[in-house]
């Protein structure tokens, strides 16, 4: 009489960003916070996100100046400020840490106007 015994067996994969409809362009008013959502993405294990300044490739790390990021991936920028936020973009890049695949989400664009600026 042998002992048998049943693994589940979990494959890693990824698939990349979906070309998703979200909001690209973010329009707000100097002293608004923007909330940037994370594009959905087919990955098991859960990915690990980071989010980047285009322009300058610097991460962004939570907490730090004036920028925080959720369990749920988003991006927020609080207090925006015309000199330094306007014309600013974020990426996004997923990795799955299994197989080392990585995928990058669409670019953000966030245009702050003045305080006497209508959108």
């Amino acid at each position: 009489m042998g002992i048998t015994f049943s693994l589940p067996v979990l494959c890693a994969d990824m698939v990349p960003f979906a070309n998703s409809t979200y909001q690209r362009f973010m329009s707000v008013n100097e002293g608004q916070a923007v909330i940037i959502n994370l594009p959905p993405i087919d990955c098991y294990p859960a990915p690990t996100v980071y989010w980047r300044n285009v322009l300058t490739g610097v991460r962004i790390m939570d907490g730090i100046q004036h920028y925080h990021l959720t369990v749920d991936n988003q991006l927020i920028i609080l207090s925006t400020q015309m000199n330094r936020d306007n014309g600013t973009m974020f990426r996004a890049q997923a990795r799955n840490i299994y197989t080392f695949e990585s995928s990058h989400s669409p670019t953000f664009l966030i245009s702050v106007n003045g305080k006497n600026d209508s959108f």
